[in-house]
């Protein structure tokens, strides 16, 4: 009987592996990179915004209308204003609240830097949306003249909403059970908004 003895050589090189680990390794570095930079110029931008709103007179004179309402526990007048001062101040307050509106998108759609924006307003926010509660709650009932019922729009000032409650469990959750609608029509933001998409 005869043996016979198979020898198999190994065609396996390890250095095939390094460029692969090389192109790989430089791709994560990239990606890395790329975050970082997309992090920093995030903070940046969230930084401006600040600055800028903080140092604008006309952010300062919505601002100063707001905190006046907001003590005064007042902005209920403003629903269905009948003079000039308050129709103006009306539209300062929905102004106010339509910045808060757009830093909240910024801030979920990771434009704006929470944690700085957080850090820097997270107690004013929330205090100024419980003090707008009501307001917005009010404003969000719209009448439907064609079918003359109140439908409720929950898209008004939601992502507001969604960061105030995201930061604080003591902000109030609105919701269509939270009061019921007006009596009565009564102020300019009572019209339905047009088109009949589903609220």
């Amino acid at each position: 009987m005869q043996t016979v003895t198979v020898c198999i050589a190994s065609s396996f090189n390890w250095a095939s592996l390094i460029t692969p680990a090389i192109v790989l390794v430089s791709v994560g570095v990239a990606v890395m990179g790329v975050r970082s930079a997309r992090a920093s110029v995030r903070q940046k931008a969230t930084l401006d915004l600040i600055e800028k709103t903080e140092s604008t007179p006309h952010y300062r004179d919505l601002h100063s209308t707001f905190a006046y309402h907001r003590r005064q526990n007042s902005f209920s007048r403003l629903h269905a204003p009948t003079e000039e001062r308050d129709r103006s101040e009306r539209q300062k307050i929905l102004d106010y609240l339509n910045h808060y509106e757009i830093v909240s998108i910024g801030i979920r759609n990771n434009i704006i830097d929470a944690r700085i924006y957080k850090n820097w307003m997270g107690g004013p926010f929330v205090r100024d949306w419980n003090a707008a509660a009501d307001f917005i709650q009010r404003e969000r009932w719209k009448w439907d003249t064609d079918s003359r019922t109140w439908r409720y729009y929950a898209p008004m000032f939601e992502h507001f909403q969604a960061v105030a409650t995201s930061w604080s469990p003591d902000a109030i959750a609105l919701t269509e059970t939270y009061s019921g609608p007006p009596c009565a029509p009564t102020g300019p933001g009572d019209e339905a908004f047009p088109g009949r998409r589903a609220w």
